[in-house]
């Protein structure tokens, strides 16, 4: 049983089942600890212990493991926005049918190329790690005229980027090129330089 509250530990007060399977824990053990209320069941094939945080894009990305998330949740995952996605928004591959995505409150994004491009992994409030688009990707992309991102986020965004006093240069041209925002992203960094 120290394996599994190992794992516990780890991920600070969660584990799924593949988890527990990878540890040898019998799936009996586990309903023990479910029936006594030493853990709960988050949803299928993720369980957490009563007393932790419930993380709701650790959770999300469990249930749709395609999702990255991406543009505004993204850019709030990265410490460049102080608005809280109210609705997160994940992109995924092409040919994604989004009709569950969609009534679970995902803002789905589907992909036809590019899906792959710039995954990292970030941690969330709660401490669980989850896959995002880094934040150069991430910046370029919010210019796409096709997501309709609103200025009073992107704007902040870019200056809090510029403050941290990373600007990946290479990065952001490379990305810009290939969303097509080359024009763009000039002008926002002409502004912070």
């Amino acid at each position: 049983m120290s394996a599994k509250e190992d794992i516990i530990d780890k991920n600070q007060g969660y584990i799924t089942f593949n988890q527990i399977r990878e540890a040898g824990v019998p799936y009996s053990v586990i309903r023990r600890k479910l029936d006594s209320g030493e853990l709960e069941k988050e949803e299928r094939g993720i369980y957490r212990k009563p007393d932790v945080y419930v993380d709701e894009l650790y959770t999300l990305q469990y249930r749709y493991p395609k999702g990255i998330y991406s543009l505004e949740t993204a850019l709030w995952l990265h410490g460049l926005s102080l608005t809280v996605p109210f609705e997160p928004v994940m992109s995924f591959p092409y040919g994604t049918n989004t009709k569950l995505i969609k009534e679970v409150g995902i803002k789905p994004i589907v992909l036809r190329s590019n899906y792959e491009e710039g995954i990292v992994e970030v941690q969330t409030p709660g401490g669980q790690m989850v896959r995002v688009y880094d934040i150069e990707r991430t910046l370029t992309e919010s210019l796409r005229g096709v997501y309709k991102m609103d200025v009073q986020i992107i704007a902040p965004s870019f200056k809090m980027y510029a403050a941290q006093e990373k600007i990946n240069y290479s990065k952001l041209i490379k990305y810009a090129k290939l969303f097509k925002v080359e024009k763009k992203v000039q002008s926002y960094l002409e502004v912070l330089e």
